[in-house]
């Protein structure tokens, strides 16, 4: 047994496609959210100029041609560029232009600037709920930032012409004819010619033009994003839920975690089958006795106790269900219900003219407290329980106050002994080990143990207590029987007449409960 068994992927794998139906509705969620939200939304245009920046020539190249100029920085000179044309002037001349009422914040947190590592084009791209006014304001921008950097520019080379000028009027007459003077007079020149020449090293490439589609929102790109979305946050809800389900959800995993073979896995009866009389069950209960069969120790009359390690796992129902599997087989059984805290053979059958198990223990007679009863039908037949193919029950009786101390009597020994020479096979239908110790105090007195196990109720804690419990007794663990088993499966079976006459058709059953 290996309940402490790690996680591997393909445990994470069988957990996700358990809960399947969460995943795509999740992933279902999120890209109608994403869509409806992308297709509510305020369309916005962009619209977008391209500009070529240069650098302009410093003023000082001028005066030194071999000074400062060759050691600026390209990259941090084109950077100061880009920022100036997101400037509060330059977005205040914009909105007097075109007469716009929002604010210059509001107008330069529609602009976006981005340049290129491999060219000197920048691009300025404008969004705005109006096609139109996105191409006018990113032409007005461009226009107003290449204006700027002319304007900016030439004023420069003004003001070292006017610098130059007033050294010149400095100078007496005398002076002005000097080398010195001269040499003053050509540079004011060369200044007044180069403020004319100026552009500003910004040249505007190509106008922005009137966008014919949305750039937001993107209803396709939304609702793949929230595909993508809602498979990780449905992927990690499903592991998360199968970390906090602590139930066993599949026949796999109660093999693995158990650390037994699966005798049989009883599926749920279909919805309009009375108890027992679904052929699904009918023949996993066949498959369940021919397992526990060829499973069983010693001689040719075996006892085997089954029980469960929680409360409501189906032990009772599929004790009777393997018992009328016993007596189709031809075999005699009894059926001893030995458990006294709740006792559930009355759901089956009439046990009100019986003892019980108490009753026996108290000094009946066993062959006088049996019920002989119709395998089929579960009625009372004037069987008896040393006939081949004759089955017998012996319900618990009145309920002890001290269950476990009952069980503890040495007649209990006798009981079952007796009931070992009267059938060839003895079941023992005992409360849930993972819950009380009854099943503890029996364990000496049979050949092996079978576990029911209810997928989707029973515990992964209520097993863990029963393998332990098992694993300290002396019976041996002949398997797990899974109810609630099937999810959705199809099975064919073929049968022949009943003994009303009527002839079983081979028909489809899907699990649905028991």
């Amino acid at each position: 047994m290996n309940p402490q068994g790690s996680a591997t992927a393909v445990d994470y794998l069988r957990a996700v496609r358990r809960r399947w139906r969460l995943v795509v509705l999740v992933v279902v969620v999120c890209a109608g959210t994403a869509l409806g939200v992308s297709l509510s939304s305020e369309k916005q245009y962009d619209a977008t100029v391209q500009l070529l920046l240069r650098g302009q020539e410093p003023i000082d190249a001028l005066f030194d041609p071999g000074g400062s100029a060759s050691s600026r920085d390209p990259e941090r000179a084109l950077n100061t560029e880009v920022q100036l044309i997101k400037i509060g002037p330059t977005a205040n001349l914009v909105r007097r232009q075109l007469g716009l009422e929002r604010t210059a914040d509001e107008l330069l947190d529609q602009v976006e600037v981005t340049t290129s590592s491999t060219s000197d084009i920048v691009e300025l791209s404008v969004r705005d709920p109006d096609p139109v006014l996105a191409a006018r304001i990113a032409n007005a921008l461009a226009e107003a930032y290449v204006q700027f950097r002319v304007d900016s520019a030439r004023q420069r080379y003004r003001e070292a012409a006017d610098l130059a000028q007033q050294q010149l009027l400095a100078l007496a007459p005398v002076e002005r004819r000097t080398p010195q003077g001269r040499e003053l007079q050509a540079r004011r020149r060369d200044l007044q010619i180069a403020a004319g020449l100026q552009t500003g090293g910004a040249e505007l490439v190509r106008r922005a033009s009137v966008p014919d589609s949305a750039a937001r929102p993107r209803p396709k790109l939304a609702a793949a994003i929230g595909i993508v979305l809602g498979l990780l946050l449905g992927v990690g809800a499903a592991l998360v839920l199968s970390l906090i389900d602590r139930r066993l959800k599949d026949e796999h995993e109660v093999e693995e975690f158990f650390g037994l073979p699966v005798l049989a896995a009883i599926p749920r009866p279909a919805r309009r089958a009375a108890a027992f009389d679904d052929p699904a069950q009918r023949e996993a209960y066949g498959l369940l006795a021919a397992n526990l069969r060829a499973a069983e120790i010693g001689d040719a009359s075996s006892v085997i106790m089954i029980t469960s390690p929680s409360p409501a796992d189906g032990k009772t129902s599929v004790t009777i269900g393997v018992a009328r599997a016993y007596a189709r087989l031809g075999l005699s059984v009894v059926v001893i219900e030995a458990d006294l805290r709740r006792p559930a053979f009355g759901r089956y059958t009439d046990v009100s003219f019986s003892a019980g198990v108490t009753g026996v223990l108290a000094g009946a007679s066993l062959a006088n407290e049996l019920l002989s009863l119709d395998a089929d039908t579960l009625l009372a037949s004037d069987g008896d329980a040393g006939d081949a193919g004759a089955l017998a029950i012996l319900p618990a009786g009145v309920v002890p106050d001290n269950p476990q101390r009952t069980l503890s009597n040495p007649a209990m020994r006798r009981l079952i002994e007796v009931a070992r020479t009267m059938a060839d096979v003895v079941l023992i239908d005992s409360a849930p080990l993972g819950t009380v110790n009854d099943a503890a105090v029996l364990a000496p007195f049979v050949e092996g143990i079978a576990l029911v196990a209810r997928l989707n109720q029973t515990t992964k804690d209520a097993a863990r207590r029963a393998i332990r419990t098992v694993g300290n007794l002396d019976a041996k663990a002949l398997g797990v029987v899974v109810t609630d088993a099937g999810g959705g499966e199809r099975h064919v079976y073929y049968a022949s007449k009943t003994s009303r006459g009527a002839t079983a058709v081979a028909g489809s059953a899907r699990s649905r409960g028991g």
